[in-house]
């Protein structure tokens, strides 16, 4: 080839080379400024926060709308799937990521990728001359590809998941309040016991676990209520949880109320209570034996309650009488106690049962009995006993008088006692019974007495009472009539 030729054919190879590598340049340049409006996020926030179990959309929003769009996880998977808890739905110009309840390995970058083709080879030329500019090494020509990315910060709210509300520790050995607690981030954990905050650093006796608190050598003493408290603070949030947990200390049962009268009285025809408690972890059984033989028949009721017993008896005869053996028993060991049910006498009425005065909340009571010398000196009366029921109440309950409210009274001397607590402006039907270590006397008549509608009208009260019957009802009451004196 003629050297001018192949001269003139290398200045025209270096010109296109040139020309080729500013075009690109250029196109590099304006795509640079075209990404950002070509592709878009919405929201567009480059890190968006949620809790676990929330729902969550996203749209990938391209100015084309001819253009493969695609999302691709944390991990670089292609999603594809038009349904099930985190799909895609495609319309024309976006492609939204749908999130029906996020997990927790949802949690990364997730990216929207769309793939740009050029029309005309200049532009397939200038983009391939980008790519090779930007590194790639083998450019697909005519193609460009365009990202966009948002982090998914995912959080797990604070739950206890399966936690005890009751739980219980042997006494004398070492013993861990479970609290499992749940949270991402994972929070900060710290107790108080029965209100009081408990120091787990360098302690002795208590230690700050995973799964929950240690206590060392634990005794009834650290039985309780324990609160087990999750805190969490970030750039983005804050919150806390917490939850309260009952301690008991497993023990062997053991009495309360020491003061129990192991000597019981009670009148032929009567009615008498025994009561036996005792404390004990798991909760003890109780058992009543009368005389070696276990307890049967109408004349017989056993309430039970988590740490006691009552033996109610209607002593029809004498046969009934003598020793009641209360047997207490858990894992832990047993407790027994005999209770002695000897022959007393049944306490005489009252002589005297009126109104003294009447309040808005109550009754100042005139009540007394007659002592008599035959009587023995442990069969005296001590005291009284005073039950009361509204008028609506006592119809409601067609005048059952197990349904009564009572108040008892110790005696002392003067013969008055004050029935309070009771509602304003309100009628009540009373009666009263003496009482001694044998139980009841028979019931007074009923009486009708109002309190007060307030206190600026003091009313002095005298009622004259005409004893009728009453045959709806099927009780015996007085008929009275009222009058006001202001005073």
């Amino acid at each position: 080839m003629h050297p001018a030729l192949r001269k003139r054919k290398s200045v025209t190879t270096c010109n296109s080379r040139q020309f080729q590598q500013q075009i690109s340049l250029e196109f590099v340049a304006v795509l640079g400024q075209f990404d950002d409006n070509w592709l878009t996020l919405a929201p567009s926030t480059p890190s968006i926060t949620h809790f676990v179990n929330d729902s969550f959309i996203i749209f990938c929003k391209t100015v084309q709308k001819d253009v493969d769009v695609k999302w691709k996880d944390p991990k670089g998977a292609t999603r594809e799937n038009a349904k099930g808890r985190v799909h895609i739905e495609k319309k024309t110009g976006f492609l939204a990521l749908v999130f029906e309840h996020i997990a927790l390995t949802d949690k990364g970058n997730w990216t929207c990728e769309a793939t740009l083709t050029n029309n005309n080879n200049n532009d397939a030329s200038s983009s391939a001359a980008a790519a090779t500019i930007a590194g790639d090494a083998s450019p697909t020509l005519g193609k460009r590809e365009l990202k966009k990315s948002f982090e998914l910060l995912v959080n797990q709210k604070i739950s206890f998941d399966k936690t005890e509300l009751v739980q219980s520790a042997g006494e004398g050995r070492d013993a861990t309040v479970n609290c499992f607690v749940k949270g991402d981030p994972r929070p900060d954990v710290s107790w108080l016991h029965n209100g009081e905050y408990i120091n787990t650093f360098n302690s002795s006796k208590y230690k700050n676990l995973s799964n929950g608190l240690f206590i060392k050598n634990v005794q009834q003493s650290d039985a309780g209520e324990y609160t087990c408290r999750a805190m969490r603070i970030t750039p983005t949030f804050a919150d806390s949880e917490q939850i309260t947990i009952l301690l008991r200390i497993q023990h062997k049962p053991h009495w309360t109320y020491n003061d129990t009268s192991l000597v019981q009285y009670a009148y032929i025809g009567g009615m008498v209570n025994i009561s036996c408690d005792a404390m004990g972890e798991p909760p003890p059984s109780f058992t009543w034996v009368h005389e070696g033989r276990a307890i049967t028949g109408r004349n017989y009721r056993i309430f039970f309650a988590d740490y006691g017993s009552t033996l109610q008896i209607h002593v029809r005869n004498e046969s009934q009488l003598g020793d009641y053996k209360c047997k207490v028993a858990n894992p832990l060991g047993t407790l027994e106690r005999i209770f002695k049910l000897r022959k007393g006498q049944k306490p005489s009425g009252t002589s005297r049962f009126q109104l003294l005065r009447a309040f808005t909340d109550g009754f100042d009571l005139d009540i007394r009995s007659v002592k008599y010398s035959n009587v023995e000196e442990n069969m005296h009366t001590f005291g009284y006993r005073v039950q009361y029921m509204s008028e609506s109440d006592f119809k409601h309950s067609a005048g059952n008088w197990s349904y009564a409210k009572h108040k008892d009274f110790h005696f002392h001397r003067g013969g008055r006692f004050v029935l309070d607590g009771l509602d304003r402006n309100t009628t009540y039907l009373v009666r009263a019974a003496t009482r001694n270590k044998a139980g009841l006397s028979d019931w007074s008549s009923v009486k009708i007495f109002a309190t007060l509608t307030n206190f600026a009208q003091r009313t002095a009260t005298f009622i004259i009472w005409q004893t009728c019957l009453v045959v709806g009802l099927g009780y015996s009451l007085s008929v009275y009539v009222k009058f006001s004196v202001y005073v």
